[in-house]
């Protein structure tokens, strides 16, 4: 990344699971480190900067291409770090991570950070955020951090507002490609091949640990996005009273007929609601495949459930 001005009390950092494209990320003023996927043994890390890198991903992944996905070490976390200071001569750093509950990554930035605090930063910080989610998620807790920045909040006051919001996200998500969750163990062989035949879709959430848990289990596109839409009603719409003043965000990894109904029914519904649209990145999307559809909004707080 291009070296950045100080603004505000905070610089803000956070890796490429927030699926931003790069361009973004630079007129933002915010520093992101790549989360690797592997390749036919190659490591490969990027962050996209148009739709059409996103769709030659998928274009490959249904063509067979099967990509695996890599952490980020504590060593190049702490390279990383140093970097940013090195360039940001005052001010904390905070950093948001994929969620613990997908990878190690937010453990292995939490040790550099430690190190760092401790053996070289007196009069100021690096401070590490569990997102405890992923792509779209992610990018709303970052861009909520960006307006704080901005506004020149205090650098603890805005880490309490980030993990609020965090803990009341809720994330829903409704897979198609049951492919790719059998490589990942989440359902076996055998479901995944029922499931396809008869058109089963997986209904994931984002729980409160951060992990991928698989809520339900529908029977046709149009009861999956019924499904989903019933969830934004029950734990944000009826519960918030704010609701209708928030952003909502939807994102997807190819793009597909459920999410457009998923997207069309919710603005019928909240025609007031901002819609932020992004995409699913090659490290989630190694994952959970192609035509996933998910939606993030602030409502009650996360379920508190295992898979």
């Amino acid at each position: 990344m291009e070296k950045y001005f100080t603004i505000g009390n905070f610089t803000i950092s956070t890796d490429s699971c927030v699926d931003f494209f790069k361009s973004y990320l630079e007129k933002k003023n915010v520093y992101c480190i790549t989360v690797k996927r592997i390749l036919k043994g190659i490591k490969l890390g990027e962050i996209y900067d148009s739709s059409e890198e996103f769709d030659n991903f998928y274009y490959d992944l249904k063509k067979g291409a099967l990509p695996t996905t890599s952490e980020i070490s504590s060593f190049e976390m702490r390279e990383y770090f140093e970097n940013i200071l090195a360039k940001e001569k005052t001010g904390d750093i905070i950093h948001v991570a994929l969620s613990s509950g997908l990878s190690p990554t937010y453990n292995n930035a939490k040790i550099a950070a430690a190190e760092l605090n401790k053996n070289q930063l007196t009069d100021r910080k690096i401070y590490v955020v569990d997102s405890l989610v992923a792509t779209g998620g992610m990018g709303q807790l970052v861009d909520n951090l960006i307006k704080m920045r901005d506004s020149e909040i205090e650098t603890e006051d805005a880490i309490k507002k980030i993990e609020r919001l965090r803990d009341y996200q809720q994330t829903w998500v409704i897979v198609s490609d049951l492919h790719h969750l059998k490589r990942g163990g989440r359902i076996s062989g055998f479901a995944a091949a029922m499931g396809s035949l008869m058109h089963v879709k997986p209904i994931i959430v984002l729980s409160k640990k951060g992990k991928l848990v698989i809520e339900n289990k529908i029977k046709g596109d149009r009861k999956a996005v019924e499904y989903v839409l019933d969830k934004v009603y029950e734990l944000g719409a009826s519960a918030r009273p704010d609701f209708n003043d928030n952003t909502v965000y939807f994102y997807y990894s190819s793009r597909s007929s459920i999410y457009d109904e998923l997207r069309q029914i919710f603005m019928e519904r909240y025609p007031n609601v901002v819609i932020r649209e992004s995409r699913i990145g090659p490290v989630i999307g190694t994952h959970v495949g192609c035509d996933c559809s998910a939606i993030s909004f602030e409502g009650v707080k996360r379920l508190d459930i295992e898979g």
